[in-house]
């Protein structure tokens, strides 16, 4: 291979500018317009004055550019030149690099199915739908400085991880845990999947108190109820046996008011009248009572009550 290296030389070149006396000219020409105020009446002029600088400073940059342009032009032809012969490179190169790209897709392909052989033997099938191989693909893997071990160490780290981040969903004993590992394989997540179901779980506990409350009112509701039930039964009861004992004492009362008149006939006036007396005494006080009766001549029954 001809390694020519181009040579290019440069001769001294030299640009000069009468700077000093443009500067001069143009200080002196502005000085003129210093403090210069202008009316409608000298508007005219103004204009002029304006357009006159303008074109000045126009011919100066148009001189500067051609000056530019004029000084460039060795320049400008040899980097046409040189640009030509550098792209003869190219061809070589594209051929060249073709085959080499060639060769390494090659590679990348052959590495890609060895890691995908490499995935199947370490990824239990169970576990495929959690971390997909094209979800796990490390960005270095295809390149040639990263070898097999190296995957195969980084496969067996996202599998014991999943497992454990699995484990832990599994563990929290919701009845949503098939749908915090739903989303856990949609993101990969483990704080998003446990806190779905914290969520849940406290919502679900915040729901079961109320209903425990609302029961809890109810049976309150109902023991109330019973207990005024038995109260009402209560009062009825002893308001029935009240009854009872009222009516009973009514016929007693009844049956002392009356009297054997065929035995207190013989006793009995014209003007006679029938009265009833209680009367709470010991027995012996009784039996005075009774004969004060008899002495009198008054008809008495006792029935004791």
């Amino acid at each position: 291979m001809n390694n020519t290296v181009a040579v290019i030389t440069q001769e001294s070149a030299k640009i000069s500018c009468n700077f000093d006396q443009v500067e001069q000219a143009i200080k002196g020409t502005l000085a003129e317009f210093e403090g210069v105020v202008f009316t409608e009446d000298s508007k005219t002029y103004a204009k002029k004055q304006v357009a006159s600088l303008r074109k000045q400073k126009k011919e100066f940059q148009e001189n500067l550019r051609d000056a530019k342009n004029q000084y460039m032009a060795p320049w400008n032809e040899i980097e046409t030149k040189a640009k030509n012969l550098i792209a003869l490179y190219d061809e070589p190169i594209n051929f060249i690099n073709g085959q080499v790209q060639a060769f390494e897709e090659k590679r990348i392909r052959e590495k890609k199915e060895e890691i995908e052989a490499v995935y199947n033997e370490l990824v239990p099938e169970d576990l495929q739908d959690y971390i997909p191989l094209e979800c796990i693909y490390g960005a270095k893997w295809d390149n040639a400085t990263t070898n097999m071990k190296t995957v195969k160490k980084e496969i067996s780290e996202i599998v014991t991880k999943t497992q454990g981040e699995i484990s832990v969903i599994s563990s929290m004993g919701s009845d949503k845990v098939q749908a915090a590992l739903a989303l856990y394989m949609a993101n990969r997540n483990l704080a998003a999947a446990v806190k779905y179901i914290s969520d849940y779980e406290a919502k679900k506990k915040e729901i079961l108190a109320q209903q425990e409350r609302r029961e809890a009112e109810r049976a309150e509701a109902l023991r109330r109820e019973e207990i005024e039930k038995i109260r009402r039964e209560e009062r009825a009861r002893i308001a029935e046996e009240e009854r009872i004992r009222n009516e009973a004492k009514r016929e007693a009362v009844e049956e002392i008011k009356t009297v054997d008149e065929a035995a207190a006939a013989s006793l009995t006036e014209k003007h006679s009248m029938k009265v009833l007396y209680v009367v709470v005494g010991t027995m012996e006080e009784l039996q005075e009572v009774e004969m004060a009766f008899n002495s009198w001549g008054l008809y008495y029954e006792r029935k004791d009550v």
